[in-house]
């Protein structure tokens, strides 16, 4: 019984020769580097198929049909984000024309929720002290002591996605809360120099909805906006 060589043999340079009896010694070779297939280019006359032939054209079809997937996928990603740019846009120039504190809420609870897939919504001021009593909102305003549940989130200056705990939900979204799945969690700053002024919470009832592992470039850009609007109201009101 002989034992098939592994290597090529040990020479300068190898033969064709060689080369030919290496591959009926390891007919499986190719099956073991598929990707030289797609690169190989074998003439053939027309008849009976061949094996390797065939396995070439199947590789190079699999390879189109990806790459077909992959180009489908940047597209449906890069229509979404021009989705989402005209919303957001349109929010923003909304946002602008409010005359009061208890109009930025309502309005961005409306929209949030028809346009951007959320279930429920929370606006909380820290400052709720500075607004007039007629724009007060029950969204608005918590004692110290709640804040203590935060502080990470408020120290850290950042957007976080996922799952929230109990106590957090409750505080946020009041009744109803325990609906909540998922949630974004958004400290409202103006800018790298500027304190949080408060929070938005946009919670889902579907699990997937928000994930620790998604952008939030968008959240973020909502942010400066929104505290740019809401301190415009708290100011007044000084």
């Amino acid at each position: 019984m002989t034992t098939q060589k592994n290597t090529l043999p040990k020479t300068d340079k190898a033969t064709e020769h060689d080369i030919v009896q290496y591959l009926r010694d390891h007919p499986d070779f190719f099956e073991q580097h598929q990707d030289l297939l797609a690169d190989m280019v074998l003439n053939h006359n027309t008849g009976s198929a061949v094996s390797l032939i065939e396995r070439q054209v199947t590789i190079l079809r699999e390879q189109k049909e990806e790459a077909r997937a992959q180009l489908h996928a940047l597209i449906d990603v890069a229509d979404k984000n021009e989705q989402l740019s005209r919303r957001f846009n349109a929010l923003i120039l909304a946002l602008l024309d409010t005359q009061s504190f208890g109009q930025v809420i309502d309005f961005v609870q409306q929209r949030l929720v028809k346009d951007f897939d959320a279930h429920r919504v929370s606006i909380r001021v820290f400052d709720a002290d500075s607004l007039n009593t007629n724009e007060m909102h029950d969204e608005a305003g918590w004692d110290e002591e709640h804040l203590e549940l935060f502080k990470k989130i408020i120290e850290n200056r950042s957007p976080v996605c996922g799952s929230l705990p109990i106590d957090q939900l409750e505080l946020l979204f009041n009744d109803g809360y325990e609906k909540i799945r998922s949630a974004a969690l958004i400290p409202l700053i103006k800018d790298d120099h500027s304190e949080c002024i408060g929070l938005l919470a946009i919670g889902s009832t579907d699990k997937d909805r928000f994930r620790p592992d998604m952008g939030t470039l968008f959240l973020t850009h909502l942010s400066k906006v929104l505290s740019r609007v809401i301190e415009r109201h708290v100011m007044r009101t000084k």
